[in-house]
């Protein structure tokens, strides 16, 4: 059977469960009823800030709106794991711009590489930059607004609603702290770790972020020394500064009894592509070789902070701007 053209609202979902069940097929992550009845208002124009009984009304036809829905966020998914490089709903730095994305790709489907590429800045932008804001209903209401039927023209008006960044916007870069994917902090830095594009340890594949984040959730990022050791230390002079920070982190599954990610870390005898894959530099292993924890946190750390910003200087589209301004010099 041909694909439904990406105009048209995907006539398989008659229902909010089954837009639910629907949605989490694809690996990227479920959607509570509530968050779905918001993508709903969104898509259909509606202020979805709002409690949804007061925006649809019982003589209302939810049937075309769910199908909408269907398709314009099975469009934001797409986009957020190729074009914004976000692998699993868990790892969006700001949930609450979903609403916004799918009433957008219900509006332009097919929307050009540029305005994609603009639309990807937009949102790390206001992840990372826009932090004064909570993203309150009449800052929702506005950004709502924005949204018209030219995708250009709308990509450059959420740009300039999010201003320049902050001249500290870094600062919070300098040490990575992810100790979980609570804030928007965790969840950039866990996005950064994964476009690395880590390897098994065991095999030297490289994992898939989505299957791994839907069985695991947030202990997909395993420690590799203990962060509370029972009774002594298990690390001698090693604080709790590095430990219970990314340095201290391995994205991969959880292994099966009598092995540990820092027993074969500390082997050496992995696929070559593993270790950087894992921003396991050659200092670091070294100093993990010779017993000197504290020292391969540190170097594990150094070049995680490089590749951190770095990550970030993308994903704004801070090069491109320098590159643009140069240009025009």
């Amino acid at each position: 059977m041909a694909p439904t053209p990406p105009w048209q609202p995907d006539a398989s979902c008659q229902s909010l469960e089954a837009l639910g069940e629907h949605l989490a097929t694809r690996d990227f992550g479920r959607l509570e009823d509530e968050a779905l009845l918001s993508l709903l208002l969104a898509v259909s124009g509606r202020d979805f800030t709002r409690d949804f009984r007061e925006e649809f009304g019982a003589e209302d036809d939810w049937t075309q709106a769910l199908g909408q829905t269907a398709r314009a966020v099975r469009h934001a998914f797409d986009f957020l794991r190729h074009d914004a490089a976000i692998a699993h709903l868990s790892l969006l730095p700001r949930p609450d711009v979903l609403p916004l994305l799918c009433r957008f790709f219900h509006l332009h489907p097919r929307p050009p590489a540029a305005v994609r590429e603009r639309l990807s800045h937009w949102l790390w932008q206001r992840a990372l930059f826009d932090t004064e804001r909570s993203f309150p209903d009449d800052e929702a209401r506005a950004s709502l607004a924005l949204l018209t039927d030219d995708a250009d023209a709308t990509v450059r008006a959420l740009l300039e609603r999010v201003g320049p960044p902050s001249p500290r916007g870094w600062e919070r870069y300098s040490q990575p702290g992810m100790a979980g994917l609570a804030s928007v902090a965790d969840r950039v830095e866990a996005n950064a770790l994964l476009a690395l594009r880590p390897r098994h340890l065991l095999t030297g594949a490289v994992l898939e972020p989505g299957p791994l984040l839907e069985t695991q959730g947030a202990v997909a990022f395993l420690p590799l020394f203990p962060t509370s050791p029972p009774g002594l230390a298990t690390a001698p002079g090693l604080g709790d500064s590095l430990l219970l920070t990314l340095a201290n982190q391995l994205f991969h599954p959880v292994l099966a009894p009598g092995m540990t990610l820092l027993g074969l870390v500390r082997t050496g005898a992995l696929p070559p592509a593993v270790f950087p894959s894992h921003a396991l530099s050659p200092e670091a292993l070294a100093a993990l070789r010779r017993s000197d924890a504290p020292g391969f946190l540190a170097h594990r750390r150094d070049v995680l902070v490089t590749h951190i910003r770095a990550f970030i200087r993308v994903r704004t589209g801070a090069d491109a701007q320098e590159d643009a301004a140069t240009s025009e010099e």
